[in-house]
């Protein structure tokens, strides 16, 4: 699993080895642990679930992820073997995400609509549209959570979720982006800060001209007053900023944040060796989200100050979908990138940003040819460097999040590395 740093933890494996030529994973599983249904957990039933997700017709949504994989065999009960066509040191990451879940081949089809899982809570019921409601697994191997029970209800509007608060029907809310003031200061009630997986960042065509001259993408990031953009989420929140496209709390991270600082001088300057002329024009694309509506207006007005004539164009989220992230038929776009340790996206040639860089590529290898904490460590940070160097991107801040939440309800894990809300920990206090 991965615990609330980002660092890797043993779970259903309580441990695993990598061969000297790097294609060879060894995974000890933990014996006596069953399905939520009493079935057994083994060897078996890990093979069949990863094997799964590197079939031909797998819609696993982050299938690139296990790529490598060449099969996943079962050596005896608690003995797990995957076979890799080429290293990939970061494997051990990718199966402690929510796409390698461990199935069983009897429940497997059904997991849509009635997941089975080994985790500390099962599933109970679903109201599609509406509610999700999890129960304590008692037969557990690990430790007994403390809520018996926990409901997930959706919600589309502040006013719906005000509603539910006013009639004392939730006990938090994750996310909160808009409330009342009688809601935000409810003495029953606290603000928690959350440190979320939300990498924002102006994105760039690098096959468009102007954009495929470096000095014009260098120029977007001096242009751009990221503490000023930050600011438009008020005081509650703090975004962190960042100089590339790694989560600053993760093991790895490199501080690059004063590489390209706000200055429109500079940037102006860059144009016009680039021959960009004043007056250029351009056009961002805004997704349907308050960062996308405001932020981009925000940009816009800085990109103005150095020369360029904006035009911003709301997109809803098919349009951007099929504009940008497929046709790849854009100049710039304001996005969040949620993918936990994503970086691996600069290294695919038909990604959305038109990067296709031999040294980063060459970087990348290195990173999956690891075979130690450190040397992988240190290769992750030259892979930051990289697309920071070629400004593939202008890397803005982190997105803040703050949750509602009871007084009494703690345990909630204040960082998430992966996009998740984690229960096994929560409890409630005494008045």
């Amino acid at each position: 699993m991965i615990d609330g740093q980002g660092r890797l933890q043993p779970r259903l494996a309580t441990g695993w080895t990598l061969s000297d030529d790097g294609l060879r994973y060894a995974f000890t599983l933990r014996k006596g642990v069953r399905f939520h249904d009493g079935r057994p957990f083994d060897a078996q039933t890990a093979a069949f679930s990863i094997n799964r997700i590197i079939e031909p017709n797998s819609a696993n949504p982050q299938k690139v992820w296990f790529g490598k994989i060449e099969t996943a065999q079962a050596k005896g009960p608690d003995l797990l073997i995957i076979q890799l066509k080429r290293p990939d040191a970061l494997l051990p990451f990718a199966l402690a995400l929510p796409s390698a879940v461990m199935v069983h081949p009897d429940t497997a089809a059904d997991n849509g609509a009635h997941p089975v899982g080994t985790g500390p809570f099962r599933f109970a019921d679903w109201k599609r549209g509406h509610s999700t409601r999890l129960e304590r697994n008692d037969a557990y191997w690990g430790k007994k959570p403390a809520l018996r029970r926990a409901e997930f209800i959706y919600m589309q509007t502040a006013a719906e979720k005000e509603t539910l608060l006013a009639e004392g029907l939730v006990d938090g809310l994750v996310s909160v982006t808009a409330l009342t003031n009688r809601f935000l200061i409810r003495p029953d009630f606290q603000m928690i800060p959350r440190r979320v997986e939300g990498k924002t960042l102006l994105a760039i065509n690098n096959a468009r001209p102007p954009f495929n001259d470096l000095r014009v993408r260098r120029a977007l990031a001096h242009a751009i007053d990221r503490v000023r953009l930050s600011a438009l989420y008020g005081p509650p929140f703090k975004p962190e900023l960042i100089g590339s496209h790694f989560a600053p709390w993760r093991p790895g991270y490199i501080n690059l944040v004063n590489r390209y600082p706000y200055d429109p001088a500079r940037a102006r300057a860059l144009l016009r060796a680039a021959g960009v002329e004043n007056g250029a024009p351009v056009t961002l694309k805004a997704p349907p989200t308050d960062y996308g509506r405001y932020g981009s207006l925000k940009i816009a007005a800085d990109l103005e100050a150095v020369g360029f004539r904006v035009e911003v164009e709301p997109l809803d989220w098919r349009r951007w979908m099929s504009e940008v992230f497929e046709q790849k038929n854009y100049a710039l776009t304001l996005i969040v990138h949620i993918e936990p340790m994503d970086l691996d996206i600069y290294a695919r040639d038909d990604y959305y940003f038109n990067y296709n860089n031999k040294a980063f590529k060459t970087i990348w290898e290195q990173v999956l040819n690891a075979h130690s904490e450190s040397e992988l460590l240190h290769w992750l940070g030259e892979a930051q460097r990289q697309v920071t160097e070629d400004a593939v991107n202008v890397f803005l801040y982190m997105l803040p999040e703050l949750s509602l939440m009871h007084r009494r309800l703690t345990g909630f894990w204040e960082e998430t590395p992966i996009p998740s809300i984690v229960l096994e920990d929560v409890r409630w206090i005494d008045p």
